[in-house]
């Protein structure tokens, strides 16, 4: 069979097109997941060097969400949900139930991690990322029955990935997964392409993915998760995604775990891992992700800024005055190998 071409951010621009948008600042990002309203379609990566509690506090009280890792004992994730909700207090002057809503925790789908879903609802926690490598899985299946039935009272938010395909997508929806997160390689510390020789370029897979949603009897939202380099991917993201989860574009900020070093020519810098990598796994098994270091960014709030004026740019572009439109507006345009490097990718 003939191989499918498929393409991805650096092989495509978004084209521009007659626009009544006055101002940039005139454009809405507001975004929907579930059962979750967010001012900003950003979400910080649940990965151990991305997402403790005080960045996912910082990216909830700019409008979006942090999602936090679960690299660690369930005692201490209690304890990192419980950080983030009285920071993101201190950061909102809200109180502590709304802004448990504004907090996301992740799961794997062993049996201890039942054990960890039920501490971690009991303190309040009412967003879940069922997170694993292969998200179109029969144990990512049967953790999305034990927690529906586990659940009937109260709504929660299930974000369940990764995935690639429009059959994963189209499976999820049917286990009950109320937001589907699409990404398998793309990231920066992921190996998992060179190792396995798995995966789909990262807007192909987008543009798949969304098509199975516009013909859902039950369309849940898409988060894309990985291949985001510069703000610019984050639009042609959003042109099938309802949000990006960012992972190596906030390494190294202030708000990532983990101390600030000093090299041997004065430089700052930060450790950032994948989530597949031997340092999260506690192990030196067949890993799929990598440690490295990364220079030291400052304040994630000035990358999150920079993400939004390039997000509403590219909005006013296309003639959108929200994200809805943008979608509707925004065409792709291929990119030559001369175009590719007339455009510095």
């Amino acid at each position: 069979m003939k191989p499918i071409e498929a393409c991805t951010f650096d092989d495509v621009l978004i084209a521009p097109r007659y626009s009544e948008v006055r101002s940039r600042s005139d454009v809405n990002l507001n975004t929907e997941l579930g059962n979750i309203k967010l001012d900003i379609p950003i979400i910080s990566s649940n990965m151990k060097t991305i997402t403790g509690s005080k960045m996912a506090a910082t990216v909830a009280a700019q409008g979006g969400l942090g999602i936090l890792h679960r690299f660690c004992s369930i005692d201490d994730n209690v304890k990192m949900f419980e950080d983030s909700v009285n920071e993101l207090c201190l950061m909102n002057l809200q109180n502590s139930q709304y802004n448990s809503l504004k907090i996301g925790v992740s799961i794997g789908v062993k049996e201890e991690d039942k054990w960890r879903f039920e501490r971690l609802y009991n303190v309040g926690a009412r967003i879940f990322c069922i997170d694993v490598a292969h998200g179109h899985n029969i144990l990512v299946k049967d953790m999305l029955t034990w927690i529906k039935k586990r659940i009937s009272e109260e709504k929660i938010t299930l974000i369940v990935g990764n995935i690639a395909t429009a059959q994963a997508y189209e499976d999820l929806v049917e286990w009950g997964a109320d937001v589907a997160k699409v990404g398998i390689g793309p990231g920066a510390a992921c190996i998992t392409r060179q190792r396995a020789g798995v995966g789909i370029p990262q807007l192909y897979a987008l543009e798949q993915v969304y098509d199975a949603s516009l013909s859902s009897k039950r369309p849940i939202p898409i988060i894309a998760d990985g291949g985001i380099s510069v703000a610019g991917d984050v639009a042609k993201a959003l042109k099938y995604a309802d949000a990006v989860m960012l992972g190596s574009f906030f390494s190294g900020t202030t708000e990532t775990p983990g101390k600030v070093f000093k090299n041997i020519d004065g430089d700052f810098y930060k450790t950032y891992g994948g989530s597949a990598s031997g340092e999260n796994k506690g192990e030196n098994k067949f890993v799929e992700g990598i440690v490295k270091t990364v220079k030291f960014k400052g304040k994630v709030k000035y990358l999150v800024k920079e993400l939004v004026e390039g997000l509403q740019s590219a909005c006013s572009y296309v003639g959108a005055k929200d994200l809805i439109e943008f979608k509707e507006n925004c065409e792709f345009v291929r990119l030559s190998p001369g175009a590719q490097r007339e455009s510095k990718f």
